[in-house]
Order: structure tokens, then sequence, then C-alpha cells
């Protein structure tokens, strides 16, 4: 038995590849995504779109960020070229799903967009993130980069009885879902768990936290809801 903590809409996939291949999940969404643009900086927020002739690359940093950036771009811009570039195969897929080609590096960081960015695609970029992005290419990029911050976590307690009571197995998609569980569970039940998390740069962030605790974590191979699974399938 799996425990997912992804919010309920990202989970669809991995609920359906669970299902195919007979794996039992247990949903702990422990966090919401709520839009952070609403009608009252919808000003702003046009006025930055209506000079989107100045930006030469537009980054979509995650699948909440295509959910609440991409409508903004098709409402207020009718034509166009950029060069579209999406982190991890989840973000280009719903992208595609969208009607929307993107670039993608093959390893899926924001450290390889950067590289891409920096060698082949040089410009003013445009990100749309959420309010839990990590800054990197914000702090490389300075000045040729703006944000669109289009999205924000919201953490759920009531969620956390089913990670304490339920399966040995957890999914952690980004870092700071765990650290939601660190500051909010009683270490002891985090070293009974197996954690399986979606990058090393993730499973680097928890060691960091998590350093006395000695937790057992595992890295899939890729950012994407197959190669999580692949990992549990292993352990169970």
């Amino acid at each position: 038995m799996i425990l997912n903590t992804r919010p309920k809409i990202l989970s669809k996939s991995l609920n359906k590849l669970a299902q195919d291949q007979s794996l039992k999940i247990i949903n702990a969404h422990l966090s919401d995504i709520e839009p952070t643009i609403e009608e009252k900086n919808l000003i702003e927020l046009e006025l930055k779109l209506k000079n989107i002739s100045s930006y030469k690359n537009i980054i979509f940093t995650s699948q909440a960020a295509v959910i609440h950036g991409l409508p903004f771009i098709n409402r207020f811009i009718t034509n166009g070229e950029w060069n579209i570039f999406s982190i991890g195969p989840a973000t280009k897929g719903m992208l595609l799903n969208n009607g929307v080609d993107s670039i993608s590096p093959s390893n899926s960081s924001s450290k390889d967009v950067l590289n891409l960015i920096e060698q082949d695609y040089p410009g003013k970029n445009l990100l749309f993130c959420g309010d839990n992005s990590n800054n990197y290419l914000q702090g490389k990029l300075k000045e040729n980069i703006d944000e669109i911050i289009c999205y924000k976590l919201v953490y759920n307690k009531l969620e956390l009885d089913k990670v304490s009571n339920g399966p040995k197995i957890i999914l952690i998609y980004n870092f700071l879902t765990f650290s939601f569980l660190f500051k909010s569970l009683d270490h002891e039940i985090l070293k009974d768990k197996i954690f399986i998390v979606i990058s090393e740069r993730v499973k680097d962030k928890i060691q960091s936290l998590s350093k006395s605790l000695n937790l057992r974590i595992y890295v899939a191979k890729e950012p994407s809801d197959s190669s999580m699974l692949e990992v549990a399938k292993n352990l169970t």
C-alpha cells in the first residue's frame, strides 16, 4: 500500500496508473492549490502580458502553473511567437493537452532549463510559478526574468492522520510537503516511514532538514508519476 501526498487536482494521473497496475493508493491530499490571480490584480497582470512581445521565453514550472497561468495568456494575447519551456514531463504533457508544444530538457530541473536558455535561447524570460518556487531561475537570470505567481499551496492538517496511521511508503513530490510533515508530526512516526521523492535535490533538502533521523529515502529515476510508482512497486 502506498500513500500519495499530492493535491487532489494533480493526482488523477497517479491514481489511474496505480489502478492499471493493481497498486493500492491511499490519498492524503496534504495541500490544496489555490489561484492567486484575482480580479483585483488583473489590471497589473494585463499590463504585463500586453508587453509580452518583449519576452523571448515563457517558462512553466509545474502542472499547477499551466492550470492557473496558461488561461491568462490565452485570455489577453491573441497572437505572438515565443519559446515555451516546461520543467518536467508532467508539465510538458499538460501543455500538450492544451495544444501547446514546449521545450523541456532531458534532465528535468530548473538548472537544465537555465543551461538551455543561456546556451541557445538568450533573451528576456517570463516565468509562471507558485509561491513555493525555489527561486533558482529568478536568482540566476536576475533582470532577464519576470515572474507571475499564479497559485499558492495551502496545507491541510486534517489529512495528517492518514500519514500517521497509513501506509509505510510515502510519495513526496516537493520539499515543502515533507517540511510540513516534519513540523507537524512526531519524528518517531517519520522514522518508521519510507519516502520516495521526485529528485535528488528534494532528497538533499530533506536530509539536510532531518539529519538526526536517518530516514529511508529513495529517488525516482525521473520526475514522473510512473517513475515514482516504479520505485514503490520495488519496495512493496
